[in-house]
């Protein structure tokens, strides 16, 4: 128990240090500043004011309410007055807090797990809870008051005990599981969680169900099915109308092997997912729109999105790792696949993989906060890799495996305390007088300027008319990155009518502005992010800033 408090300590301080300090005195002190819009969310769905699970935010409210922060009587249903509040210091406190606990409480969870599934090795789990504690990118998103870290906690609260009641043999724990069950799936909708269960099935079912197949044989089959769902659902692959190609997926079924009863199932498989996948809210997770609010939607990356996600997934992980991690996860994935009879406790975290199957090559939507959950399973893999060799042996390596995420850490959440938009205020502090349109996410000071407002590129299109009442330009990277790769767009970019929440014409603005082509802007100003860490320095280079709401910030002066 010392061990597992040093643990939540270790992951707790920089979290909750994070969580009460970042956004304020951005303008004068006691001023708070809302660093991530996507903060209170489930706060503004608990008072209906928003489309989201209310799980987390009928907490924080209640919180916020014990602490005299409640909101104000009467606004339920009200959509701007319930986002005023939820943006609202007093509750974001809360919900931060709420978060970076939850972050903090998920590395002690993942070293139980690691101590459960490999007791013969307790490194493993250590290290697994060591590495998540001191990972930026788990950091930064526990340190936000949204719902990403507290999901994954959940969800590793349930796997904890579906691990001990298989290992162990605690079948009444199997019957309580549901109480666990719900909050791993409300919180965010996570319904993958329901895959946990196939540890519960009598491995006579799996031989029968699998009879006849190799154990290459299931994995084969397992991605090919992924691959089936990710053409049923792409919009490129339904215009060409080519369905009856999906036939060839039947021939990784050993049909002369197959007990009987099970070809109905493996016949019935393929047009069942293609059914599944046409209901409506099916096809929300799996396909998207092909229009939004912003022009483009996610459905219409198209082919791209393969990939997009295929470079994704690697890519959250190595950054939320660090590279030694990241390196020993291939063999952590051996070490797995060669457990044999003892993958019966591993199957608890099944819905894992099917989950990054799913990230891999259905999901249209690919914000990196949504790759969360697989963070302390890559953990836990890694360590286990780490343990299966001779480098665990030896005390430098050691030191160095856990020094580097330390050190990316650092670098990573230090981004959000030398925000560039508290440097932008001195900006405007010299130009009193400054006529500014701003991007979203620019986050402009209050009463920075004589007159600012929202820009939109149709004001520089033409002659410029609108734009030439301004004299400056303020865009962020975090908004303009749309014209450009990115964990949406993916490193498939000369297409505009494949860019995710954009148009053609405006992407096509963001480029000439930011390569000082367009007739009417020059650039005053770079107000850049300062990373060290060859992760981060390698994202900036292909993929932009690695964090979604904290990026570069480009002045351009408007020319008449």
């Amino acid at each position: 128990m010392l061990f597992l408090g040093a643990l939540f300590l270790l992951a707790l301080l920089p979290r909750l240090y994070s969580s009460q300090t970042l956004g304020w005195d951005w303008d004068y002190p006691g001023s708070f500043t809302l660093v991530n819009f996507d903060e209170g969310g489930s706060c503004r769905a608990a008072l209906d004011g928003f489309e989201y699970s209310p799980f987390i935010g009928r907490q924080t409210i209640a919180l916020a309410g014990l602490l005299g922060a409640g909101p104000p009587a009467g606004i339920a249903g009200d959509e701007r007055a319930v986002k005023t509040y939820c943006h609202s210091a007093g509750h974001i406190l809360v919900a931060r807090a709420y978060s970076a606990l939850a972050g903090a409480l998920t590395a002690p969870v993942i070293a139980v797990i690691g101590l459960l599934l490999v007791p013969a090795r307790p490194g493993v789990g250590w290290t697994a809870g060591a590495l998540l504690a001191l990972s930026g990118f788990h950091i930064s998103e526990s340190h936000s008051g949204t719902v990403d870290a507290p999901s994954v906690f959940y969800i590793y609260t349930f796997f904890a005990l579906m691990v001990y009641a298989i290992i162990r043999k605690r079948r009444g724990l199997l019957l309580i599981s549901p109480v666990l069950l719900l909050p791993a799936i409300w919180t965010k909708y996570w319904v993958f969680a329901f895959f946990s269960y196939a540890a519960v099935i009598p491995e006579r079912m799996w031989r029968f169900v699998f009879h006849g197949m190799s154990a290459r044989r299931v994995g084969l089959l397992i991605i090919a099915t992924a691959i089936v769902v990710g053409l049923i659902t792409n919009t490129d692959f339904q215009s060409t109308r080519l369905y009856p190609l999906l036939a060839l997926w039947y021939l990784l079924i050993p049909w002369r092997l197959i007990r009987r009863p099970m070809a109905v199932f493996w016949l019935l498989l393929p047009p069942g997912l293609y059914l599944l996948c046409q209901i409506d809210i099916i096809a929300s997770y799996t396909t998207s729109g092909m229009h939004s609010s912003f022009g483009s939607g996610y459905a219409a990356i198209g082919w791209h999105k393969w990939l997009r996600n295929l470079v994704n997934l690697p890519l959250v992980l190595l950054v939320g790792l660090g590279l030694p991690a990241f390196l020993f996860l291939p063999a952590g994935i051996r070490a797995v696949a060669g457990a044999g009879r003892a993958n019966r406790g591993w199957l608890c975290l099944a819905p894992l993989l099917v989950f990054a199957l799913y990230m891999a090559f259905v999901a249209p939507i690919t914000y990196y906060r949504h790759y969360l959950p697989l963070l302390p399973a890559a953990a836990l893999l890694s360590a286990l890799g780490l343990f299966a060799t001779r480098w665990s042996r030896r005390p430098w390596f050691m030191a160095l495996f856990l020094l580097w995420p330390a050190l990316l850490a650092l670098d990573l959440v230090g981004d959000y305390h030398n925000d560039p938009r508290v440097a932008l205020r001195q900006w405007y502090r010299e130009h009193p007088d400054a006529r500014v349109f701003y991007s979203f996410y620019v986050n402009p000071p209050v009463g920075g300027a004589v007159s600012s407002q929202l820009f939109r590129p149709e004001y520089a299109g033409g002659d410029a008319t609108t734009l030439r009442r301004a004299s400056h330009v303020v865009l962020s990277e975090n908004w303009y990155d749309t014209a450009f790769a990115n964990e949406l767009n993916g490193p498939l970019v000369d297409d505009l009518t494949r860019l995710v929440k954009t148009t053609p014409e405006h992407a096509r603005f963001y480029r000439e502005a930011l390569a000082g082509r367009h007739p009417h802007l020059e650039q005053e100003q770079l107000i850049a992010v300062d990373n060290f860490m060859p992760e981060l320095l390698l994202h900036r280079q292909f993929y932009g800033t690695f964090q979604l709401f904290v990026g570069d910030l480009r002045v351009f002066r408007v020319r008449e």
